[in-house]
């Protein structure tokens, strides 16, 4: 039960900002006690079926086609070896610190807009090794989603089309992180495993707008920092 609190929680938090069920969801559940992959099998349909959701509402919204066909071409079979990796080996340990390593780099990027800046001018001009080092962390460790949005919003300025390529990147994502976990490593996708879904989009149409209209963006930033670097913290210290 309290894995569908977690996940009704944090459908906030993506429904807003595009990312939050697997950025803090992984964390969490580790924290909670869960192995890996069945953290996973509870987040990624979840966080699939809401970036799914949004690829759908924000179509219109145009982006950059080489952008995405970098995105096919080089982040996606990164994150498959990732995946291969993270769930063949047996490297528990180093998956949470990983983790740790990129909620504390999160926080930075959120925090320091110096470096936020010169990251994002980095990632612009280099566009495929950014495309690159996401798909291989988001594979090893669900954390892709650290660099995500800064690098989205390097290439895009308007609010709604930095949602539209976050929803767009995650949604693919996640959709072959679970390929990979059903088809290469022999995961069923259970009952208990759907009903994250439905949470996440039912959140999503029903509350995510209305919280939103209610809390000014500066605040729910705040918010957002004081949750990555208490998870960054409480991992670290569980490692």
């Amino acid at each position: 039960m309290e894995v569908y609190v977690l996940i009704l929680i944090l459908a906030v938090v993506q429904s807003l900002f595009g990312v939050g069920l697997l950025l803090f969801g992984t964390p969490i559940m580790l924290l909670m006690g869960y192995e890996y992959t069945e953290a996973l099998m509870y987040l990624l349909p979840a966080s699939a079926a809401l970036s799914w959701s949004q690829v759908k509402d924000l179509h219109k919204e145009k982006l950059n086609g080489g952008y995405r066909k970098l995105f096919f071409l080089i982040c996606l079979p990164l994150l498959f070896v990732g995946m291969v990796a993270a769930t063949h080996l047996d490297v528990k340990w180093e998956i949470k610190l990983f983790v740790t390593i990129m909620l504390v780099v999160a926080f930075i990027i959120r925090t320091n807009s110096s470096f936020r800046e010169s990251l994002q001018t980095l990632m612009k001009n280099h566009l495929p090794i950014a495309l690159g080092a996401m798909g291989l962390i988001h594979g090893l460790s669900n954390m892709g989603g650290s660099i995500l949005t800064p690098m989205v919003s390097s290439l895009y300025k308007d609010k709604t089309k930095v949602l539209a390529g976050v929803s767009f990147d995650y949604a693919f994502m996640a959709s072959l992180q679970l390929i990979v976990l059903i088809f290469f490593k022999g995961e069923t996708l259970e009952m208990k495993y759907l009903i994250g879904p439905a949470i996440s989009l039912f959140i999503r149409y029903s509350i995510g707008k209305k919280v939103f209209a209610f809390t000014s963006e500066t605040n729910y930033q705040r918010l957002l920092d004081g949750f990555i670097l208490a998870n960054a913290v409480l991992l670290g210290i569980n490692l």
